[in-house]
């Protein structure tokens, strides 16, 4: 079973997950590339790429809660490198918000190059804790190698390992030896033996003779932090085309080592699914989430889902579609809409809803309306309320959602409301909804 969102996943980590019901946390962020974004309004930091004026643009709506939250060396650098610390700064409040939702047995992998690894440590570090480091994941990804001038070719990865506790779960496992290593041992196999490899040696008996002796291999070693895996090469069945696709069998091992099955593995930059894939297959549960700014047709889902959509051969059980796009939203029918505010708020539709549309769990009555709201709409609500049933009394709150917004005078109803019956009146919009606070 397992569950996809659509939307950043600082949203989604802080409504949406509980704190500490995590059992394992994989993420392949964008990387920082330096690039410049063209042809957008406002920065969107999922793209990883910043010009100089948009990094100042960030600077300053994040300004006070930067000056509260980053370390010192965060703010020094700011100075100087404001894109990059923009994009450190992004990462660190996920990292914050990754920490909330890990179990005390849970761990963080964190994949990174060589662009900002080093700088995305001292982040971990002040994240999860410098005692907490476990490993820096060495993945040679074993692609053919081309020298360029001036330089070794860069043909690695790392992948940042920390726990949340000295109590993280972790399962050491083996790898089966390279072939060229058994050649280099002048190895053997005989299939007829269950032991299977091994290798010839001389033994002397106790009489001071010599004799020749089987020494048989153990099928596997104990897997180091320098992990050799190949790239997905054009022709394999598990390639999508995702461009930042990484292979099966990497996350496989992460799964392995750092989870049972059962738990929950969280990917908070999905892509195209390898992580929930992999999860899936071995038995555990998963969250995926991306927020996925590609452009998409009116109708469809977006680009990161329809890719795990179309590898649903390989998950075993429902993936669960969750959105926390609001031009996704505000594109909504009546009856969707509707049915995401419930969501949202974890509501439940009684019947008959008599004029309220969900109750939460705290007894709360709401309404969700995909035009303005004006003074006569939360006037009949507010009855309605009164009058239902299944109501808990006495109303000490109702929620009026609205996916275009309120007139003047469902803003003077709800002051007459509040005045009069003491209700708190919550007049709520996806944006509203959607923004976070500092």
């Amino acid at each position: 079973m397992g569950t996809f969102y659509h939307g950043d996943c600082l949203f989604v980590l802080k409504h949406d997950i509980q704190p500490n019901s995590i059992d394992l946390i994989y993420l392949d962020p964008p990387f920082f590339t330096g690039n410049v974004q063209k042809g957008t309004a406002k920065w969107q930091p999922g793209a990883m790429e910043v010009s100089y004026e948009d990094s100042k643009r960030f600077w300053a709506e994040k300004a006070d809660t930067m000056r509260e939250k980053a370390p010192e060396w965060l703010r020094h650098l700011a100075l100087k490198q404001p894109d990059f610390a923009s994009y450190l700064y992004y990462m660190m409040e996920r990292l914050y918000a990754c920490y909330h939702v890990l179990k005390p047995t849970g761990s963080i992998y964190l994949h990174c190059d060589w662009r900002a690894s080093h700088y995305l440590k001292m982040v971990l570090d002040e994240v999860f804790g410098y005692d907490q480091f476990r490993n820096e994941i060495i993945w040679d990804y074993g692609a053919k190698a081309t020298q360029h001038k001036g330089h070794f070719q860069r043909k690695h990865d790392s992948i940042l390992f920390y726990g949340k506790t000295d109590a993280s779960y972790f399962k050491p496992i083996t790898v089966e030896y390279a072939a060229a290593t058994l050649r280099e041992r002048a190895t053997r196999y005989d299939s007829s033996d269950e032991q299977g490899t091994y290798r010839m040696t001389t033994r002397r008996a106790p009489d001071g003779s010599k004799y020749r002796a089987k020494v048989y291999l153990k099928k596997g070693v104990f897997a180091t932090d320098v992990w050799t895996i190949p790239i997905i090469n054009a022709t394999a069945k598990e390639r999508t085309g995702y461009p930042t696709q990484k292979p099966g069998a990497l996350l496989e091992r992460i799964i392995k080592a750092s989870s049972k099955e059962g738990d929950v593995v969280l990917d908070p930059f999905c892509g195209c699914g390898t992580t929930v894939i992999v999860a899936s297959k071995l038995n555990r549960q998963w969250i995926g989430v991306d927020i996925d700014t590609s452009p998409r047709e009116q109708g469809k889902l977006p680009t990161a889902f329809q890719v795990i959509q179309n590898r649903s051969y390989a998950l075993f059980g429902v993936a669960n579609y969750v959105t926390r796009d609001l031009s996704e939203i505000q594109e909504m029918d009546g009856n969707t809409f509707e049915a995401w505010a419930n969501e949202f708020y974890k509501a439940t539709k009684p019947r008959p809803d008599k004029g309220v549309d969900g109750i939460t769990p705290q007894g709360i009555p709401l309404q969700a309306k995909v035009y303005l709201i004006k003074y006569p709409v939360l006037s009949e609500f507010v009855t309605n309320a009164k009058l239902h049933p299944a109501v808990p009394k006495p109303i000490k709150e109702i929620i009026a959602i609205s996916q275009t917004g309120f007139d003047d005078s469902a803003r003077k109803r709800k002051f007459e409301i509040e005045t009069a019956d003491n209700i708190k009146v919550t007049l709520a919009t996806p944006e509203i909804l959607l923004t976070l606070p500092d």
